[in-house]
């Protein structure tokens, strides 16, 4: 099986390369930092820590890494008890209402704040001038998503399984609370009702960004509702489609047969487990988070001594917002 990568032209990231350092050794002022994840069981977020300790590596930094388990109060304590440092601070939120709190001590030290993956408040942000916001854009990982699932229809019109001219879809969606939860639904959303009004979402599902959680969700639906009338399921990210092909293969779809019955999931991260899946397949396509470009990006704004964010815009060669939001293109990953 190939797998054809499409990669955007959005935005030219030439000089995000591993072992290629943005920052001169005149402007260099940190090589160690404080690292605080909010779970390491997150697929994406482990595969994210391996990104961010291969480049830091390669550059001769340090991280000294924690990690929350998705629990807001043990965060807050690891970073409390780190602010007397003073190294840069990379943080991964485990609840954005943490926000105020970290940039009021980071400020009273003087300490660089780089915030990655879980939006901050961001109203909060305009009050440093050394805080930065590095995600993947969420919008586009929902237009791609739409883009990747109308293409497939079009290609597929024998989708109409029960030709009743309606597609039965499920969302299996991430935590409420988080962005990229409502980003990436919102604008799917939006992109398959301009294009499609006969495309039904049956039902979506709090898969929670977790592959166990969202498997038990859509095992739950068959067992009320059946499968019978289930065309179509899209995730908000990979860990969840993993977890609903689980679920299908126990009902004899998504084997990776093309003489069995298959139902097209896609998902959204670009993490390994997925890719394989892809080649094997049984997942039609995956919205591809750049974890690399964002653990470079975070880096050189870590150890730099730059706050101007019109100057930190050239060095990265993409553009840092004026609230000090740096936003990383997704590429497209589809089964051929």
């Amino acid at each position: 099986m190939k797998v054809k990568f499409s990669k955007l032209g959005m935005l030219a990231l030439p000089l995000l390369l591993a072992g290629s350092p943005l920052v001169s050794q005149a402007e260099e002022q940190n090589s160690s930092f404080d690292v605080f994840y909010y779970s390491l069981s997150d697929q994406f977020i482990s595969a994210f820590q391996n990104e961010m300790e291969t480049l830091a590596k390669d550059q001769n930094l340090a991280l000294e890494s924690f990690d929350a388990n998705n629990d807001a109060g043990a965060q807050e304590l690891q970073i409390a008890e780190k602010l007397p440092d003073n190294k840069p601070k990379i943080i991964n939120l485990v609840k954005p209402d943490l926000t105020e709190k970290i940039i009021e001590n980071c400020k009273k030290s003087g300490s660089r704040v780089i915030f990655f993956n879980r939006q901050p408040d961001l109203k909060h942000m305009d009050d440093y001038s050394k805080v930065w916001y590095v995600e993947g854009d969420s919008m586009q990982a929902g237009q791609l998503q739409a883009e990747v699932v109308i293409d497939y229809i079009e290609r597929h019109p024998d989708i109409d399984r029960n030709k009743d001219g309606r597609i039965a879809t499920i969302i299996l969606t991430g935590p409420q609370e988080h962005q990229a939860t409502y980003l990436r639904t919102a604008s799917l959303a939006v992109e398959l009702c301009l294009k499609y009004n006969y495309i039904d979402i049956n039902a979506k599902l709090d898969g929670q960004f977790d592959s166990l959680k969202a498997r038990g969700e859509l095992e739950n639906y068959i067992l009320n509702n059946g499968i019978d009338h289930v065309e179509l399921i899209i995730c908000n990210n990979d860990a969840m489609a993993l977890g609903a092909i689980s679920a299908l293969n126990k009902e004899g779809y998504n084997t990776g047969s093309k003489k069995k019955k298959y139902i097209p999931v896609f998902g959204v991260d670009g993490i390994e487990p997925a890719i394989k899946a892809i080649e094997e397949n049984k997942l039609e396509a995956t919205i591809v988070n750049d974890a690399k470009e964002q653990a470079q990006a975070i880096l050189m704004l870590a150890q730099s001594k730059e706050t101007d964010n019109r100057k930190l815009s050239k060095k990265l060669n993409m553009k840092v917002w004026a609230n000090g939001t740096v936003y990383i293109p997704y590429t497209k990953i589809i089964r051929k």
